[in-house]
């Protein structure tokens, strides 16, 4: 009898990894035929994250993230981004609010790199049902340049971004499969909202163990707003996650 259950989990275990397999290369597939017909106006890069979670007490939460971007088909660094935030739950609710603050190292071409600051607070909402889960976040960030113009000059410049996304999981599954999209909005000059990105994402997480998580993901960037060769990046990314 507990043979045959090892058989079975065995099994169970195999066609999940096949699944896994199946949805990554579907994912690749499919951002590599669009690029297809980019005709030059599509980048590739890659991404790796690194992020430590903390419930210091009640329903609160500490995090800290690191981000580490490269562009031009992996081969230039673009930005490093370091992320200190802190949640508050509603967990009979779903609902969950936070804040924190980002430092960026951005390079910006000839051999420039600039650092930016960037605050933030956000809200969000999830509900699941059965094998499902979905999921609503809504953020404001402002966001301040070092400017060398002569002189230290702070440019300040305000996004809304807004995220939707849909994860299913099996019960007793290690494995997490998530589709999301999101919009980022600035604030220009005349204080009007513009659309300037969009960006979609296809993630697989693994649990590695009870705190532990690996997930590798795919993100198409969209700059909408730029008239320039370079509107599109494709980034293929690997992030671990430990939750204390």
């Amino acid at each position: 009898m507990i043979f045959g259950r090892k058989i079975a989990n065995h099994k169970s275990c195999c066609r999940e990894t096949k699944f896994c397999v199946s949805t990554m290369a579907f994912f690749v597939l499919f951002l590599a035929s669009l690029s297809l017909n980019a005709q030059k106006t599509t980048d590739f890069g890659g991404i790796l994250q690194a992020e430590y979670q903390n419930n210091i007490v009640g329903n609160w939460d500490v995090w800290v993230k690191e981000d580490l971007r490269f562009d031009n088909n992996f081969s230039q660094y673009s930005r490093s981004k370091t992320t200190l935030g802190v949640d508050y739950k509603f967990v009979r609710y779903g609902i969950k609010i936070g804040a924190g603050f980002d430092y960026i190292n951005k390079y910006t071409g000839k051999h420039i790199f600039r650092n930016r600051y960037r605050f933030f607070v956000n809200a969000s909402y999830k509900y699941i049902y059965r094998n499902w889960e979905f999921g609503y976040r809504t953020r404001f960030l402002t966001m301040y340049h070092d400017e060398r113009t002569g002189y230290y000059n702070y440019e300040a410049t305000y996004n809304w971004r807004n995220r939707l996304s849909v994860s299913y999981q099996r019960r007793f599954s290690r494995f997490k499969y998530t589709v999301s999209g999101e919009m980022y909005s600035v604030f220009n000059r005349d204080n009007r909202l513009q659309l300037n990105t969009l960006m979609f994402e296809g993630d697989v997480e693994y649990r590695l163990t009870r705190r532990q998580y690996l997930s590798v993901f795919v993100r198409d960037y969209r700059d909408i707003y730029i008239e320039s060769d370079q509107i599109r990046t494709v980034y293929f990314g690997l992030g671990w996650r430990f939750k204390h």
